[in-house]
């Protein structure tokens, strides 16, 4: 008598994040310069102003944090930080960069993403975490908010461009020690 099992091989695949260095310049122009052409309205910065930057000014937008995402060696997605020097600001950090390939949304990407920038900004001494998003970008705010963030502000005409005048939203995380 044979018996036939059948297994279910599809083994669900998780992300792997980690902090991109000045070795991985080639990696972090691919996935900004990508948010950048797909998504331009979520963004103050714009493709034109990128596609042309020498190494070097590449290399000088990872002095601050930027973290990708890989599924299978491949970067679907990319959040940056920036930390305020001042010192009676540096306790914030500013989420900035903030993408995720359209394919891999809604797969908990973002999450995990989001998850470790803000351990690595509150191992940096972090206590809170502030944003501007489109006032357009509704998926975004809702993610933003199922992640805790507040609104706090608007910034009327925040975002201008593409035939279009958009509100910013401020938005902030409390940071729990």
């Amino acid at each position: 008598m044979e018996l036939l099992l059948e297994v279910d091989v599809s083994i669900e695949e998780e992300a792997v994040i980690r902090r991109l260095s000045v070795r991985d310049v080639d990696v972090f122009r691919r996935i900004r310069l990508e948010a950048l052409s797909h998504e331009p309205l979520s963004f103050a910065s714009v493709y034109g102003d990128w596609v042309h930057l020498s190494d070097r000014e590449w290399r000088r937008h990872l002095d601050q944090p930027v973290f990708a995402a890989f599924l299978n060696g491949e970067p679907v997605g990319m959040m940056g930080l920036r930390f305020e020097p001042a010192r009676k600001m540096a306790h914030r950090a500013r989420l900035v960069g903030v993408y995720v390939r359209k394919g891999e949304r809604g797969t908990g990407v973002a999450a995990t993403l989001l998850h470790e920038v803000t351990e690595h900004a509150r191992d940096r001494g972090a206590l809170q975490l502030e944003l501007a998003v489109n006032a357009e970008n509704s998926a975004a705010i809702r993610f933003y908010q199922r992640h805790g963030f507040l609104e706090v502000g608007r910034i009327p005409n925040g975002f201008l461009g593409h035939d279009a005048e958009n509100d910013e939203l401020i938005m902030v995380l409390r940071l729990k020690r």
